[in-house]
């Protein structure tokens, strides 16, 4: 390639262009002709403009391969007043692959655009005859147009002897221009909200947004009343520039960019719904047509009593189950590649949908949470059974089952309690599953065990510390799964490495009635949430060449008050952290550590193992070099007794 001219094109001769044109490997795009500058040749306005059309077809054609939609900005809200729109600057290409752009924020009056009939009827963006301006009323889609004119007249000299001199516009001036496309809908006058529903439907689980131009770009559906703003939903038809590439390979599956801006509207318009209700709960069939295949769902949905839910059609199966919170985008992201969910489908459809309502626990209490129940999943059931007394007595016939009894629901059991405070979250979601079926397997019961510390290396470490005499009055009056739980939390990578938070969860454990693991699993769910015990470890980490004293760590694992320093040191600025740090934790400097005694050489060593003793008098079995002695006969024989007086033995 050259750098200075750019990458040339092969040039064909005449003769060779004749062949490929008859052998139909030619292909040529007339939009693509530009004049051929030679000297010599007369130019006229036509060459001139020839030239430009060339130029803006191959940015549109490059605009189109990069997708359109929104680049940046161009949000739309509610303006000064209720008939009132205000647009952020920004820009984006459209599906023509034209830029639209607004430098500047703008603040609209409807009733004051009077060229949006127009450049609607002009366009042809419109088949229905419009209502006056006075009385705009139903569902519009906001939009950007790009347009051209021309401006700022020059002379123009004659082309012939006996002509005369003109006047023509000098410029064509490119610009966006706001228009109001009307929603092509059943035009019914139906309730606004009820005609935001079936447009929903409509986009998400048909055949997508219609009656647009590809030479416009979207911004949002507005909903009016008399050129009043009722309602405004940008997640209905805006889309992200480079968003609309399908990611999934085939079978007719919307792309990601459709399915994502589902539930960003379906989010929206439930919290409208909320709203306007006053916050009270609904069947979802009262406001929805269609479901994305995940989503929020109102509060006080899952009744605490006896466990039955009246969001979903009864036919559907849903089970409860909590998740961390940190996971759920995770699962929904997953979730999003499945079809949405047509609430007015048949029976037998809606029979083979399965949801999974989701309660999000926070990370640091799901271990608290999980001992809590006795399984991760429970099954609900619809508030009214079959709903047969809204079928038709032919539907009855056809469908008749026997209704399902309801469980009996102890109230008294923990379990039970714990259920019924999830189910009363107001931040529970709903998942679409797929109908895979699947076995559990697992048999028995999983149980935590410690960290990277074990009894033998974390009784020193809580020894030196001078804590050993608190870590075992906490074991010897817990459960054994408390205890389990204990050397789990003290053995983590945090607490071992931190002198006071070891210290602090030996107190606030100390702190509990009854030592059971849901006690130890409260205590670790509060020490681990987020910015508890920052302040502490930044006093540490202060002075390095210290460690705490026995004196303080004692009072903190006797349940001195340490939350207060704890949030002091977590604010407090970098050049005051050594004096806090010594007022606090009182620190005493590192002990050198203590030589190691050599130990005998392995050679020597096994010498003198392998040596015997020899009592006084004897001699030893083997020589100085190694050898063994000779047995003597004194040696062999036994020592005879001494004689004593009168010759007696």
């Amino acid at each position: 390639m050259n750098l200075t001219t750019g990458e040339s094109r092969e040039t064909l001769a005449a003769d060779e262009v004749a062949t490929l044109r008859s052998a139909g490997v030619l292909i040529e795009d007339p939009r693509r002709e530009r004049p051929r500058y030679f000297d010599g040749r007369f130019l006229a306005a036509r060459d001139l403009i020839r030239d430009q059309q060339y130029i803006l077809t191959r940015e549109a054609d490059l605009g189109q391969a990069a997708g359109s939609g929104v680049a940046s900005g161009l949000g739309v809200e509610r303006g000064s007043a209720g008939d009132r729109l205000s647009v952020t600057a920004g820009h984006g290409v459209t599906a023509a692959g034209e830029l639209v752009l607004l430098p500047r924020a703008i603040e609209l009056r409807l009733a004051d655009i009077p060229r949006a009939e127009q450049l609607s009827a002009r366009f042809g963006l419109g088949k229905l005859p419009h209502p006056p301006l006075r009385n705009r009323t139903g569902l519009f889609v906001l939009a950007l147009r790009p347009v051209e004119y021309t401006d700022k007249p020059i002379g123009a000299y004659p082309t012939s002897i006996t002509g005369q001199r003109t006047v023509e516009d000098g410029d064509v001036v490119e610009a966006t221009a706001v228009v109001l496309v009307p929603w092509q809908d059943d035009g019914a006058a139906d309730a606004l909200d009820a005609r935001r529903s079936r447009a929903a439907a409509t986009i998400f689980a048909g055949d997508g947004v219609r009656g647009l131009s590809a030479n416009v770009l979207p911004l949002a559906m507005l909903a009016l009343a008399n050129n009043v703003v009722v309602w405004i939903d940008e997640a209905m038809v805006r889309r992200e520039l480079g968003a609309d590439r399908a990611d999934l390979p085939g079978l007719g599956h919307a792309p990601r960019a459709l399915r994502l801006a589902h539930l960003i509207q379906h989010q929206m318009q439930l919290a409208d719904i909320l709203i306007a209700n006053g916050g009270r709960g609904f069947a979802a069939r009262e406001q929805f047509q269609v479901l994305p295949s995940a989503g929020p769902i109102p509060a006080g949905m899952i009744s605490t009593v006896d466990f039955t839910q009246r969001y979903f059609p009864p036919e559907m199966a849903v089970d409860f189950s909590i998740i961390p919170e940190d996971e759920l985008p995770a699962l929904v992201e997953e979730a999003l590649a499945l079809p949405p969910i047509d609430l007015e489908a048949p029976s037998a459809t809606l029979e083979s949908t399965s949801i999974l309502l989701l309660a999000p626990v926070p990370r640091n209490e799901w271990r608290a949470v999980s001992s809590r129940l006795t399984t991760r999943t429970r099954t609900l059931r619809p508030a009214a059974i079959n709903l047969v007394a809204t079928r038709k007595p032919l539907e009855i016939l056809q469908q008749l089952r026997i209704p399902r009894l309801p469980l009996p629901v102890e109230p008294s059991d923990p379990s039970t309690a714990e259920w019924a405070r999830l189910a009363a979250l107001p931040n529970l979601w709903f998942v679409r599953r797929r109908n895979l079926a699947y076995r559990d397997d697992l048999a028995g019961e999983a149980i935590r065990v410690a960290g990277r510390d074990t009894p033998d290396t974390a009784a020193p470490r809580l020894a030196a510390l001078g804590l050993d005499v608190a870590a075992g009055r906490l074991l010897e009056r817990a459960t054994p799964r408390a205890a389990l739980e204990v050397q789990s939390l003290l053995a983590s990578p945090r607490f071992a490495e931190s002198p006071t938070l070891t210290a602090v969860a030996l107190g606030e454990l100390g702190q509990a009635d009854t030592l059971d693991q849901a006690a130890v699993l409260r205590v670790a769910a509060d020490l681990s949430a987020p910015g508890v015990g920052e302040g502490l470890t930044r006093l540490e980490r202060a002075r390095p060449d210290t460690v705490p004293s026995k004196t303080s760590l004692k009072a903190m694992a006797e349940g001195g008050e340490w939350r207060g320093a704890d949030a002091a040191a977590a604010t407090v600025r970098s050049a005051e952290l050594s004096g806090m740090a010594h007022s606090v934790l009182r620190p005493q400097p590192l002990k050198p550590a203590e030589p190691a005694t050599p130990a005998p050489a392995p050679r020597a060593a096994a010498r003198r193992r392998a040596a015997p003793r020899t009592g006084p008098g004897e001699k030893a079995a083997t020589t100085p070099s190694g050898k063994r002695r000779k047995a003597t006969p004194a040696a062999d024989k036994p020592t005879a007794a001494r004689k004593t007086k009168g010759g007696r033995k």
